[in-house]
């Protein structure tokens, strides 16, 4: 079974803690302090964080936020009907789902499945974003050793040519070449 910390008051909890099951989770921590909440979550590395609205120390919407924001879990947020005035606000901290209380079990197990599916794509977005990144420096790198070898007297194809040779020859990366080429460690 996947972990969970449940963050709310002790009838909320037991609503949640017998549903759980449904969706293959079981509560490893239980709590209605934020700042608790925090430790737990960094220590305990959880695979699901659900917080009610009705917890101490912190804003609720503060922990939710700086819960997403560490990026450890999908975090849902269950808003009281009395609290439905925060929805703009909670939807601002990017939470994963936002379900409101009273709960129903195939209310939070569907909940639970798209939280989960949110995280995950977020996961994959941001990897994404970090290769396109990381090739995007290569390239300014690469043109960067072109433009310094092109001063030094070779034509684009030519230094281009010689980057990739010295690549294969010396197993590198073309982006180590490169680097090599702009710090001045290495000519043809």
């Amino acid at each position: 079974m996947k972990r969970a910390i449940l963050i709310s008051q002790e009838k909320q909890i037991n609503e949640l803690n017998a549903v759980l099951p449904l969706a293959n989770y079981q509560a490893i921590a239980r709590t209605d302090s934020g700042i608790e909440a925090l430790r737990m979550a960094q220590r305990v590395e959880p695979d699901l964080i659900i917080c009610g609205g009705d917890i101490q120390g912190i804003s609720p919407l503060d922990l939710v936020q700086n819960l997403v924001h560490a990026n450890i879990c999908p975090v849902i947020f269950v808003l009281d009907q009395k609290d439905y005035v925060n929805l703009d606000f909670a939807l601002k901290t990017n939470v994963h789902h936002i379900m409101t209380a009273p709960l129903r079990a195939i209310d939070v197990v569907s909940g639970i499945a798209q939280a989960e599916h949110r995280f995950n794509r977020e996961i994959e977005q941001r990897k994404e974003m970090n290769k396109l990144n990381d090739e995007l420096k290569t390239r300014k790198l690469v043109y960067q050793a072109i433009l310094i070898l092109i001063a030094g007297g070779m034509d684009e194809e030519t230094a281009y040519a010689s980057i990739r040779t010295e690549a294969m020859t010396s197993r590198k990366t073309i982006r180590a070449i490169a680097a090599d080429v702009v710090k001045g460690t290495w000519r043809p």
